[in-house]
């Protein structure tokens, strides 16, 4: 039952995919003039790959530099929160040390009166 529910959702996935393909290559193909006119473009090239789609005022497009800005901000990202949780567990260590000193020389004093 399973496989076939499966079976199922793999031919409606391919036959989406085939009608989204061909409705990308159709838009892509129509004359500059008809795209022009249209509040709607589809355009893409594989070479340097480049998918732009303008939907009126907004634009949706994926090319070559995405991975590469991915990886930038990601890069940028990690650093910064490494960067704040060492200074804040910097900070929380300078304090407990401080604390530590603090502590030991009330000790050390409190052992020396007792001492003498």
């Amino acid at each position: 039952m399973r496989t076939r529910i499966r079976n199922i959702i793999l031919v409606l996935s391919i036959c989406l995919i085939i009608v989204l393909y061909g409705f990308i290559v159709i838009s892509d193909s129509l004359p500059k003039f008809i795209k022009d006119r249209s509040a709607f473009k589809i355009s893409y090239n594989i070479s340097p790959f480049d998918f732009r789609m303008d939907i009126s005022e907004y634009s949706f497009y994926i090319n070559n530099k995405v991975a590469d800005n991915i990886k930038n901000n990601s890069t940028k990202l990690l650093n910064n929160v490494e960067n704040k949780v060492y200074d804040s567990t910097s900070g929380i260590i300078n304090r407990t040390s401080e604390v530590f000193k603090s502590v030991e020389e009330k000790i050390n004093g409190a052992l020396q009166n007792k001492v003498r």
